[in-house]
């Protein structure tokens, strides 16, 4: 997932009341993804933005001992950058991109950065394209947590970096269907500490599509 649950934290998340921690998902992050096109107008990186709810902003920021009102110092920003970038191994990164039915691969978090926006934690890092390609017609970012312990939503405008003419993206929203309504309801019986038995974070996601001329 893209939020590290230290045992402080875990701690805090079921001092809370019931209904803050009996349901999938327990984490929100709003945020988005940029595009950055090479010389020879490739896509060649994903840039991440992931602006963290109110309640893990605070026990993030308190796990760190980071006065969130004061403004960062250099120190401060680069460990709480460090905080949500140092990832295990096998971590995907809850970002995806897609050539249609061919995944991309993505390298880790690259040039990780942090700030407080209104009270938030806001994390931004790059990830280099293994392969930079020209992107066809079906060019899909998506931002998911598998486990869907993590909510994320696309709520910033993408956008587009370096030689990306006839390039543009749109988001298009998650639309719950009369299908996955059960499945959202049934997931507020999963308590925080258990993990649902499929990957289903992908079945709520946002995605970006990317089109280039």
């Amino acid at each position: 997932m893209g939020f590290r649950l230290t045992p402080a934290i875990l701690a805090a998340l079921l001092a809370q009341a019931p209904a803050a921690v009996e349901a999938h998902p327990h984490i929100f992050i709003d945020g988005g993804v940029g595009f950055v096109f090479d010389k020879q107008g490739r896509l060649a990186t994903l840039e991440v933005t992931w602006i963290y709810d109110a309640m893990t902003s605070l026990l993030m920021l308190d796990d760190l001992g980071i006065d969130g009102a004061a403004p960062l110092g250099s120190r401060d920003r680069e460990r709480l950058a460090a905080y949500q970038t140092t990832w295990e191994a096998g971590f995907d990164g809850d970002s995806f991109l897609w050539d249609g039915d061919r995944p991309i691969a993505l390298s880790g978090p690259l040039e990780p950065a942090a700030e407080i926006r209104d009270g938030l934690v806001v994390i931004t890092f790059g990830r280099t394209v293994e392969t930079p390609f020209r992107p066809g017609p079906e060019t899909v970012a998506e931002i998911y947590d598998p486990t869907y312990f993590t909510a994320y939503a696309v709520t910033e405008t993408p956008r587009l970096e370096g030689r990306a003419d006839g390039c543009h993206a749109e988001v298009v929203p998650f639309r719950p269907t009369a299908s996955l309504r059960p499945l959202l309801d049934r997931l507020g019986a999963v308590p925080i500490d258990e993990t649902p038995d499929e990957a289903l974070g992908r079945l709520f996601a946002d995605k970006v599509r990317l089109t280039c001329d």
